[in-house]
């Protein structure tokens, strides 16, 4: 444990150089345009790992290439190094070109690739790196559309329209992707969401519900009248009173409306503004600043 701290403090120590020289360096190279584009989309840059960490990560795209090793491998202490032929050889080639050249300890190489595998910079039975797959046209395109249409599942037409797969491929990028921490999940009902890593979880049920253009459209017709009736709402629409019934629920189940009597004892829908207009803060879509 003593071996870790002192490892982890050296790092820090390194870290702190690592970036003023990372500054200066940014400042006069030309700019890589494939590194630049995933720091405009927010996502984990390369330029966010400590020098060591960069090293073994560049090491690591040659490593996990060679198919003569397991790329199955999972780390918590450095005895697992020995476990994992892939981790071995990632191990020791990083001692071989970097104990000398630049001092990394033992200790602090373990470190570096332990927290790569925990950031998803490099995971087991994958042959690529984080890095390489963000870089990857067919999976940015997946990455981008996802970022377009937070909370999208496998089902929904826009798969088909705008990416030109079906759904099965869509899934197995989609599942790559997640193994990478790129993406996340959330299951709603029978169906799971795929969200960017980077998006807030705490609207993830109005955004899958927004998905629905009908649901916004009833938000709509309430907010101009509060005294409607599902029937009435029903023939604005042109759905059925039980269509409109259903999702009546589901919108007062996410405590988006309620019903509430007014002073002469007739009810009336009440819509949580507040919790639309926070919700635009993360959504731009549905828009809710006519509330």
């Amino acid at each position: 444990m003593s071996l870790e701290r002192n490892a982890k403090k050296s790092i820090i120590k390194k870290q702190k150089k690592a970036i003023s020289i990372d500054n200066d360096t940014i400042l006069k190279e030309k700019p890589d345009e494939k590194k630049e584009d995933l720091v405009m989309r927010g996502f984990s840059s390369i330029n966010q790992l400590s020098e060591i960490e960069k090293d073994v990560l560049n090491l690591a795209e040659e490593v996990f290439k060679q198919k003569k090793y397991d790329s199955k491998f999972s780390l918590k202490t450095q005895f697992d190094i020995e476990r994992y032929p892939i981790i071995e050889q990632l191990f020791s080639k990083c001692i071989s070109k970097f104990h000398y050249r630049k001092g990394y300890s033992k200790e602090e190489i373990f470190l570096a690739i332990r927290t790569l595998e925990k950031e998803g910079w490099i995971v087991s039975e994958g042959r690529r790196t984080k890095l390489e797959i963000l870089n990857d046209d067919n999976y940015k395109r997946v990455i981008e559309f996802i970022g377009k249409n937070p909370g999208i599942h496998a089902l929904d037409h826009k798969v088909e329209k705008e990416l030109g797969i079906t759904r099965n491929p869509f899934l197995k990028r989609a599942i790559r992707l997640l193994k990478y921490k790129i993406i996340r999940t959330h299951k709603i009902g029978k169906l799971l969401h795929f969200f960017l890593i980077s998006t807030p979880s705490q609207y993830d049920e109005l955004k899958a519900l927004f998905l629905n253009p009908l649901i916004p459209k009833i938000i709509m017709e309430i907010s101009k009248d509060q005294k409607i009736s599902g029937i009435q709402l029903g023939d604005i629409l042109n759905e059925t009173v039980h269509k409109i019934h259903y999702y009546l629920k589901k919108i007062k189940m996410l405590e988006i409306i309620k019903r509430k009597k007014n002073q002469s004892g007739r009810r009336l829908y009440w819509i949580n503004k507040n919790l639309l207009l926070n919700y635009n803060k993360v959504f731009k879509e549905p828009n809710f600043s006519y509330l």
